[in-house]
C-alpha cells in the first residue's frame, strides 16, 4: 500500500517539521544548491541514530555493521562496528545480534538466543543464496534484559 502525499498547495506550504526540525526550502529561495545542502544536512542530523548498529550488505556474502551503542541494564555497551563479516551461503536464517558484552555473534545454524536468559540486542536476520546475500531484515527493535542483570 502506498503512503498518501499532502496536497501540492500543502506541501509548497510545509516550512518545516516540527518533530525532527527539517526546514523545507521555500520556493524561490536561492542559492537553491545552498539551500538543498541545508536541508540534507537536517536530514542526516535527524535520521543520524538510525544508523546505529544496522546490519549492511557490503557485496558477496560479506556483512558489516555500523558502530553504536545500547544499554544492558545500567550498562552502556559500546560497538566500534566491524566490516568483512563472511557469513555461510545458502543459509535461510542467519542470526546476527551482539551479546552483553558487544561481542558481535553469528549464528548461522539455530536462532536467537532465548530473551529470558540471555541479555543481547538483535541485529539482523540474513539470508544468502548464490553467493549473495538475498535479504537483511532488521531486527534491532527487539531486545530484552531479564529482571536483576
Amino acid at each position: 500500500m502506498a503512503e498518501v502525499y499532502p496536497s501540492d498547495n500543502e506541501l509548497l506550504n510545509i516550512l518545516n517539521d516540527d518533530e525532527t526540525g527539517v526546514e523545507f526550502i521555500t520556493t524561490g529561495k536561492a542559492p537553491y544548491y545552498l539551500e538543498f545542502r541545508k536541508l540534507l544536512y537536517r536530514l542526516i542530523l535527524a535520521t543520524k541514530r538510525a544508523n546505529d548498529l544496522r546490519v549492511f550488505d557490503e557485496g558477496g556474502l560479506d556483512i558489516g555493521v555500523k558502530s553504536g551503542k545500547f544499554w544492558v541494564g545500567t550498562t552502556l555497551v559500546e560497538y566500534s562496528g566491524s566490516s568483512g563479516n563472511t557469513l555461510a551461503d545458502d543459509r535461510s536464517n542467519i542470526y546476527v545480534y551482539l551479546d552483553a558484552a558487544g561481542n558481535l555473534i553469528i549464528n548461522e545454524y539455530s536462532q536467537f538466543p532465548n530473551m529470558e536468559t540471555t541479555p543481547h540486542l538483535r541485529l539482523a536476520i540474513v539470508t544468502t543464496s548464490g553467493g549473495d546475500i538475498t535479504s537483511i531484515t532488521d531486527a534491532r527493535c527487539s531486545f530484552y534484559v531479564p529482571s536483576g542483570v
